[in-house]
């Protein structure tokens, strides 16, 4: 497991020798300990074992839909929660905070609820208390199964993550342990907290059912346990206290769901039942045949005359399943642009801009519209020929499009009438000696006219839409990166203390500088400059990637050993990391308040080639809101070049067999005809099953008042 396996690895061994450690302590009074033991649980348990780990094996698919959930839909129930409890954990987290204890508690908060997890069922599989094993295994299996809507509908961020003067202590202590805590938690998954729910709910198994007291010491180990528990998920950062009443409510009723269930289940699942089932099996296939058609019978039998039980489970199947089709339909708000496979694109407003490299030596000159589905194909290029040395780019505003090599460029400009493209003018560089064309980028000046400025090693060209050379201000070079919005042009420098970004405004006149200052710790950079053995210097580090809007500046800085991401905000000076620190990031883009941005989420270049990610996934970043989200989860597909438009990302996805394909996302939660079709369907037929519910309900509940009176 790449990106912290080593203090997974070591948290998981010393959760199990702990376990192991105190066994005399918590073990019945009589019982004893052998080597034995631990062979015969698993021949004896091996059922319950499947029950109490089956939830391992869905937990990683439940989080990859959580993820896409929480992106597509951004359910968050934080600010509701935080106003119900105001700064609590923070008042908590101030008045302890200190490094040894930060530490001390990150540890126990892993490792300690592993002891627990792993003690409260091994215990008593161990010592064959089966009584106790039974419930034990189905209150475990109950918390996790009632948890599920919660973490999916009802999504609530850790409170490091919300309260601006907070920190989340535990996922940040150290990269590998942060790390670790991103591979396998959505963050999303605050109420109800399963730190308090699943001890909680094995203390009142053991409380209900340990008739004889032979646990009494361990249910008081679990209590003491709960309680540590509760002040550290507070003190880190990660929960609130309306998610240890969550935990509380989920475990008291999934007691109560053991109790109702405990026995049908055992009596089928039972692991003795199953050897002497075989057995039978084997001997007589027929009888046993017979057996389980008169078995099965029995089991339908109460459902063949209609009543209200029947009716219910109609109601809640038709719930259910209208559930998982609005499920679906959220968690897949992308879809592809058909008939096309692009090597570059541009967006713009609701256009999206790209070229594609055909087999024939040709490059097809594409326009895409969002808001009419609409797919054209512009202009086809001849390399080769008319003065096109290789496969051009593309640069677009509000404007237009400009397609460019190193030699040539073309003006396109956008007409809102008939919502099409039109070529107003294209310029060859004829002397082959000229310097190379490095970037063109759209603006405007006071007259909100186009500027066409092509970006030479050495100079600025500013061209209006006809393709003249007019004057404008400009800076001094060398140029290589800049980025432009509005009137406003940014390029990118490098100075004795660092990067910085020169700012030109062709409509006043103005300019200005800004520093691009630290943005990490000193941990962090150690941390990488270990991992990668080179080091973290800011004062050499450059600007590699820039884009702008209005007042909102994205930078990517290489530093060394990665690039980071880093936001600008023109007006007040504030710079802000989006990307991780310790993850490599690329390819930024802004429209709307909304920055669309790569990353390749838990890296770590030491790991094995199985463990290493290489394949970057989309992040979205609100401004507004503050809040980043992964909008893409495959460790297998690489997706490059994203866009934001006015109502959906864009992105070129890598497919298994090579081939790339443009992938766009909505965002804006959008649900397709079908979605509608089953909503409006669901509650026709409920209605009739509803009022069916209510006359059955009645007429069974006379019929027993009846009988108690005769």
């Amino acid at each position: 497991m790449a990106g912290g396996s080593g203090i997974y690895i070591s948290w998981l061994m010393g959760a199990i020798l702990l376990s192991v450690a105190l066994m005399p302590l918590m073990k019945p009074p009589w019982a004893k300990i052998r080597i034995q033991g631990f062979v015969d649980m698993f021949r004896r348990y091996w059922a319950h074992m499947f029950v109490v780990f089956s939830v391992y094996l869905w937990k990683d698919l439940l989080d990859q839909v959580d993820r896409i959930l929480m992106a597509n839909t951004q359910i968050d129930m934080t600010p509701y929660v935080y106003a119900i409890e105001g700064d609590i954990v923070l008042w908590i987290q101030d008045a302890f905070q200190n490094d040894l204890l930060s530490i001390g508690l990150t540890h126990f908060y892993v490792m300690g609820f592993m002891t627990a997890t792993f003690a409260s069922f091994v215990y008593p599989i161990y010592f064959d208390d089966r009584h106790m094993a039974d419930r034990v295994s189905l209150s475990m299996f109950w918390v996790y199964v009632l948890a599920i809507p919660f973490y999916l509908f009802f999504n609530v961020r850790v409170t490091g993550d919300h309260i601006p003067a907070m920190e989340t202590i535990a996922y940040d202590l150290t990269p590998e342990i942060h790390n670790w805590f991103t591979r396998i938690d959505p963050f999303t998954n605050g109420m109800p907290s399963l730190h308090i729910g699943l001890p909680f709910a094995v203390w009142l198994t053991y409380l209900k059912w340990d008739e004889d007291g032979r646990w009494a010491k361990f249910r008081t180990a679990l209590m003491a346990f709960i309680l540590l528990t509760g002040f550290t998920i507070l003190y880190l950062g990660i929960h609130w206290v309306v998610d240890i009443i969550g935990g509380i409510l989920v475990a008291t009723l999934a007691v109560r769901l053991t109790e109702r269930t405990h026995e049908p289940v055992w009596r089928f699942a039972d692991e003795r039942l199953f050897t002497r089932r075989l057995a039978r099996f084997m001997k007589d296939p027929r009888a046993w045949f017979g057996g389980f058609k008169k078995s099965l019978k029995r089991q339908i039998d109460p459902y063949r005359e209609p009543s209200k039980t029947q009716t219910g489970a109609v109601i809640v199947a038709i719930l259910i399943g209208t559930g998982l089709v609005l499920l679906w339909d959220a968690t897949h708000q992308d879809f592809p642009v058909e008939g096309v496979t692009p090597t570059y694109t541009a967006g713009s407003g609701d256009w999206l801009v790209t070229v594609q490299e055909n087999d024939n030596g040709t490059v097809d000159f594409i326009s895409w519209s969002s808001e009419y589905r609409k797919l054209d194909t512009v202009s086809t290029i001849i390399l080769g020929e008319e003065g096109w040395t290789s496969v051009p780019r593309v640069s677009a505003s509000e404007k237009g499009v400009v397609i460019f090599d190193n030699q040539k460029l073309e003006f396109w400009s956008f007409n809102n009438e008939d919502q099409t493209f039109n070529l107003d003018w294209l310029r060859v560089e004829n002397n082959p000696n000229s310097d190379p064309i490095i970037n063109v980028i759209l603006t405007q000046n006071a007259e909100q006219e186009a500027v066409i400025v092509v970006v030479y090693s050495d100079e600025l060209v500013y061209r209006d839409r006809e393709g003249l050379i007019t004057e404008y201000p400009s800076l001094e070079g060398p140029f290589n990166i800049v980025a432009s919005s509005g009137s406003q042009i940014a390029i990118a420098n490098s100075t004795e203390s660092g990067p910085a970004l020169e700012i030109l405004s062709l409509a006043t006149q103005f300019t200005a500088r800004i520093d691009i200052g630290d943005t990490t710790d000193e941990d962090v950079d150690e941390f990488l400059e270990d991992l990668f053995e080179e080091p973290v210097d800011y004062s050499n580090s450059t600007i590699v990637d820039l884009v702008m809007e209005d007042d909102y500046i994205v930078a990517v800085v290489d530093v060394g050993p990665v690039n980071r991401t880093i936001l600008i905000d023109l007006r007040t000076g504030a710079q802000l990391l989006l990307s991780d620190p310790v993850w490599p990031s690329s390819s930024p883009s802004i429209l709307g308040g909304t920055v669309a941005f790569l990353q390749i989420p838990r890296f770590d270049p030491t790991a094995e080639d199985d463990d290493l990610l290489t394949a970057r996934d989309v992040f979205l970043h609100d401004i507004d809101e503050n809040r980043t989200l992964q909008l893409t989860i495959d460790e297998e597909v690489d997706q490059s070049n994203p866009q934001v438009l006015n109502s959906n990302v864009a992105w070129i996805e890598s497919q298994e067999d090579g081939d790339l394909e443009i992938r766009m996302y909505a965002l804006e939660e959008t649900f397709e005809p079908y979605s509608s079709v089953v909503l409006q369907s669901s509650i026709v037929l409920l209605i009739p099953m509803m009022i069916l519910y209510a006359f059955q309900s009645a007429n069974e509940s006379s019929r027993f008042n009846f009988r108690r009176e005769n």
